[in-house]
């Protein structure tokens, strides 16, 4: 009974955790828990809790954690919205090892009028700025430039999107710093 209880406790975790960031809004769900039962020659062997997630009054994920067997944080990430702007810090821990086998990482994102995203840092454990992406779209709301620097903020590449008359992407042109070009990719449709 205790097996069943289990199995039918994670399906409906899961398909929680698989609803949208709509219907979360709407049901107003607050957290949502995982938990793994870990089976051996067809017997329940374990049960733990492998996730943790909470959200915030319009729906968004503001905090999700995922857990190893032993109860360690294996991921933690953390977002905060400020109107359509998100701020996004991740720190991973995998059993690598390594004396220090934890990695950090915090992005910010800033996005115009349209909802498009302008501008996406990328900052390690100190605050200092490891990458920087922005982008420019044309008066079709299409995405027209992708400029990526490294922390120093010089240019590392450029991006250029072509579009036709019907507004389907025909090209995707990379640039490498010295503005040569490195590759372009082309876009053929079939009706």
């Amino acid at each position: 009974m205790r097996t069943l209880f289990s199995l039918i406790f994670c399906l409906t975790l899961v398909s929680l955790s698989a609803q949208s960031k709509k219907q979360i809004k709407e049901m107003k769900i607050k957290s949502c828990t995982e938990t793994t039962v870990m089976y051996a020659a067809g017997k329940e062997s374990a049960t733990y809790k492998s996730g943790f997630r909470t959200f915030d009054k319009d729906g968004n994920t503001t905090e999700d954690t995922e857990f190893n067997q032993d109860g360690s944080v294996r991921r933690k990430e953390i977002n905060k919205y400020s109107g359509k702007n998100k701020t996004e810090e991740i720190v991973e821990n995998y059993e690598t090892g390594d004396d220090d086998p934890k990695t950090y990482k915090r992005t910010t994102y800033k996005y115009n009028s349209d909802g498009n995203k302008t501008e996406e840092v990328e900052y390690d454990s100190k605050g200092t700025v490891v990458k920087k992406t922005t982008y420019v779209y044309n008066k079709n709301k299409d995405k027209q430039f992708e400029t990526v620097y490294d922390g120093t903020g010089k240019l590392v590449k450029k991006t250029a999107y072509g579009y036709d008359t019907k507004g389907l992407k025909v090209s995707k042109s990379t640039y490498g710093p010295d503005d040569v070009l490195i590759k372009v990719v082309k876009f053929t449709y079939g009706y």
